[in-house]
């Protein structure tokens, strides 16, 4: 049934709709959780994003687990009927992408809906894109041959009950426990413990996939550039109020800054240690460098 679910949706295939899916389904993959994570660290609060990501990284860490024990082979690999139009590897279930996205909209939308100044009409619209969006890539993910219905309906149930979960436990934590596990520490923590395991990698990558190897000094990468970006602007100190305009600024001009400088180092070396570097800084420059001049910016223009 699930096989037949998967053909029945592609015999609808066009190229027009190859095209939109294939970008639609990007709303699941690594690029929007680090859009996400520069919104909420430029626009809203940096320790709110840094808890973003530490409950993303459950999920994902979760899914991955997930995936080598039950170890289902992608549609593809079941029915030569079934058309794989994107690139993929690892097991199918659960579906990453459906886990992904469900993960980011449970977070987001939860406080919302727990926040004080949220209107009801803000309340039910981020609901609603939120929902819409985990339909959207859960469908891309089965028209494109990625997963069956079965590991997106599980991917999408994960992302929710594993958010959710943390989120009801963080709440029952009490405030004494919480600020004994500062943000910066935990950061700096992860931060050796990666930059040992990328080391160790470097000379020996245990039969890794080049995927998986690109995976672990991507996530690698990111989270030491973060534990000294994040260090470094608590040293600086406060960050200005500024105006939601000014606030859609940031963001715009960060990503241009940061995804133009990625874009620019990646084109020099696909050496290991490089690459690793690439996340490295411009994960600092994201966190402690762009912030900084902008905020410096900011407070010049004001005066004037």
């Amino acid at each position: 049934m699930d096989l037949e679910i998967v053909k029945f949706v592609q015999s609808g295939a066009n190229n027009f709709f190859d095209f939109i899916l294939s970008m639609l389904t990007r709303f699941g993959e690594e690029i929007f959780f680090v859009s996400m994570f520069l919104i909420l660290y430029w626009a809203v609060n940096k320790v709110y994003a840094f808890k973003f990501v530490f409950f993303y990284l459950i999920s994902y860490l979760i899914n991955g687990g997930i995936k080598s024990i039950v170890d289902r082979p992608r549609p593809w690999h079941a029915s030569s009927d079934v058309i794989n139009k994107l690139e993929a590897s690892n097991s199918s279930f659960p579906s990453g992408h459906s886990q992904s996205i469900s993960a980011i909209s449970t977070f987001v939308v939860y406080d919302i809906y727990k926040s004080g100044k949220a209107t009801k009409p803000i309340k039910y619209w981020s609901l609603g894109i939120a929902i819409a969006m985990c339909l959207i890539v859960g469908f891309s993910r089965i028209y494109l041959g990625q997963h069956y219905l079965t590991d997106v309906l599980a991917g999408l149930m994960l992302g929710f009950l594993i958010i959710l979960g943390l989120k009801v436990i963080a709440s029952k934590i009490s405030p004494t426990i919480k600020s004994k596990f500062r943000c910066e520490t935990v950061l700096s923590i992860l931060g050796i413990v990666v930059s040992c395991l990328v080391a160790v990698l470097s000379f020996n990558n245990f039969g890794l996939s080049a995927k998986t190897l690109n995976k672990v000094l991507r996530y690698g990468g990111m989270i030491v550039g973060y534990a000294i970006g994040y260090t470094a602007s608590e040293l600086v100190g406060n960050e200005p109020e500024i105006s939601v305009w000014s606030k859609m600024i940031k963001v715009a001009v960060g990503f241009i800054v940061v995804f133009g400088l990625y874009i620019l180092l990646s084109l020099v070396s696909a050496n290991i240690m490089y690459r690793f570097l690439v996340y490295v800084v411009c994960s600092i420059v994201a966190t402690f460098v762009y912030p900084l001049i902008f905020n410096i910016a900011y407070k010049k223009i004001v005066k004037e």
